[in-house]
């Protein structure tokens, strides 16, 4: 099977199941019923601090929500214009950017956190049949002056990037993101960064650049 096979929920987020499951759910039974003393207010303080991030990703995911009609809009159209089939289309909020990325960019989000993360994959298909995807993340820091500095990192070569969304499913199934096409557009405190990965086939390297142009120009 596929990555693009795998089961999603009506919301588009893949749904994670088997031994994965289990395993994460043992880990939260440990941290809930973790014995006394220091080790116990760890475990307990872990597990406060946990809830404290589901609520702030769940605010952030609410407060997203209603830009993502005109994003979809929006979205939609470019595709129609490049004759392109939107195949799938999964999003997800997080507030941690250092553990959804890598290389020195990873470590420029340890030094400097980001307010949260948005990102978006679209898997497109062309008349042809060769399939591609685009991968979009809409990078909130908590000051607008983190953003120049983070631009110009990330569009330096092999000094790494925002994963994408599946970003470990994809390169297992030998989907890889090579830098181009690749484009990064600053607004205020957000960085866009959009940039595309062949799965099947030989794209048309035109179309598949305007696919990842108009895919940095979509709303937030």
């Amino acid at each position: 099977m596929g990555w693009w096979d795998q089961p999603r929920g009506p919301d588009g987020k893949w749904i994670k199941g088997g031994a994965g499951v289990s395993v994460a759910a043992v880990a939260v039974g440990l941290a809930v019923v973790g014995g006394g003393g220091a080790g116990g207010a760890a475990a307990g303080g872990a597990v406060v601090d946990g809830a404290a991030q589901a609520a702030n990703a769940a605010r952030a995911e609410a407060a997203a929500k209603p830009n993502r009609g005109a994003r979809k809009a929006k979205a939609d159209d470019g595709w129609r214009k490049l004759r392109l089939r939107n195949v799938r289309e999964a999003t997800e909020n997080a507030l941690d950017c250092a553990i959804n990325s890598y290389g020195q960019v990873r470590d420029f989000f340890l030094r400097n956190p980001c307010a949260d993360l948005d990102r978006t994959l679209f898997t497109l298909a062309d008349p042809a049949g060769n399939t591609f995807v685009v991968s979009v993340s809409w990078v909130r820091m908590r000051s607008a002056k983190d953003v120049p500095p983070l631009k110009k990192l990330i569009d330096t070569d092999g000094t790494g990037s925002v994963k994408s969304l599946g970003f470990d499913l994809l390169k297992h199934q030998g989907v890889r993101f090579t830098g181009t096409p690749f484009r990064s557009r600053p607004s205020k405190d957000v960085l866009v960064v959009a940039e595309g990965a062949v799965v099947s086939g030989k794209p048309d390297p035109a179309i598949f650049q305007q696919a990842v142009t108009i895919a940095a120009e979509l709303p937030r």
